[in-house]
């Protein structure tokens, strides 16, 4: 029997830490603003030492003990695994992605717009504090050491909860599913492309010991007519962006397959046929305004593989009413003769 390549550590010294950071805090603040609240007076070394910098410091604190035991919390010994792609609709991959954040939180990188805003607001908040209630004393007079008390212990939680969270340790290198919300932006984009159909985003999937990793996401669209004929594969490497596209016309018994890449560096199109390995440039057939589409312009730049590859099936393979109508939607030039 083979030795697991993760094994859990117990997590209770860190959440008994943060619980009784948090409630140690609520004490030490209340006491803090009582002493130091200015109310008549006011006192600058106070002001940046108590309701400055001690805020600062207990983040720092609560930062430090959910990021340390994001990183204590496993051991890991990277393994081999076996990939194989898996095809999965739009809303599967959402609910993937989710999943996988939920299920391996120990082992992935979850970060939020919370985890970083939500410290940055409540020390905002503690540092003006003592400002208002020094100008408007007679309103919050009262309340104010339990509101300086009670902000000072959620900034250490929260800052201790989102290290937890968003930290990377051992694992996550394999266990993140990189890009997977850019792909599925790319996808979706093409929901909208005429002649498109089984927008499927795609991930090589590898499992051990119960255990699922997802990587290299893409995106396979299939045309409407000529699905078992040819395919649009594409990537992005950034959000509301494309990065490659690979169009596929299969080949036959008598035809060679057909290959054409597009890549954002080269922002054209470029066929391979058969064998050939050197390729040349195709020009565009959609009509755009955009000469030479980028990275950036998704729809243009699926527009004219979907009027490429179909161009090349109306030349060499034969006449098509429904793969001439989407042509005229895509207002791509038809072939000639």
């Amino acid at each position: 029997m083979t030795d697991p390549f993760v094994t859990y550590k117990s997590l209770t010294k860190i959440y008994a830490a943060i619980v009784l950071g948090g409630l140690s805090l609520i004490a030490i603040g209340y006491f803090v603003a009582d002493m130091y609240l200015p109310t008549s007076t006011w006192d600058l070394v106070a002001y940046l030492v108590c309701f400055i910098g001690l805020p600062v410091l207990v983040s720092a604190i609560g930062f430090y003990i959910g990021w340390y035991g994001k990183k204590s919390t496993i051991n890991y010994s990277d393994p081999t695994w076996t990939m194989e792609p898996v095809q999965m609709k739009i809303d599967e991959a959402k609910i993937l992605v989710k999943q996988n954040k939920r299920k391996y939180w120990r082992l992935v990188s979850n970060s939020s717009y919370w985890t970083f805003f939500i410290p940055i607001a409540l020390l905002l908040f503690l540092a003006g504090l003592p400002v208002y209630i020094y100008m408007e004393h007679l309103i919050l007079e009262g309340l104010g050491p339990w509101l300086f008390a009670i902000s000072l212990s959620l900034v250490y939680v929260v800052a201790s909860v989102g290290a937890l969270l968003a930290t990377s340790n051992a694992a996550s290198e394999d266990f993140d599913i990189l890009l997977a919300r850019e792909t599925i932006t790319l996808a979706k984009a093409q929901e909208h492309i005429p002649g498109l159909s089984y927008i499927r985003v795609v991930f090589d999937k590898g499992m051990r010991d119960g255990h699922e990793i997802y990587e290299s996401p893409r995106v396979i669209a299939r045309i409407d007519g000529i699905e078992h004929d040819a395919y649009i594969e594409s990537w992005s490497e950034d959000l509301h962006a494309v990065s490659r596209v690979l169009c596929r016309l299969m080949e036959t018994e008598k035809l060679p397959q057909v290959v054409w890449w597009w890549i954002g560096t080269d922002r054209n199109y470029r066929k391979f046929v058969g064998k050939d390995e050197n390729g040349y440039y195709v020009r565009l057939p959609v009509k755009s305004k955009v000469a030479h589409p980028g990275v950036k312009d998704i729809r243009v730049v699926l527009e004219n593989a979907v009027a490429i590859i179909i161009l090349e099936w109306l030349e060499t393979r034969g006449r098509n009413e429904n793969l001439s109508q989407v042509l005229t939607e895509l207002n791509a030039t038809p072939p000639e003769g």
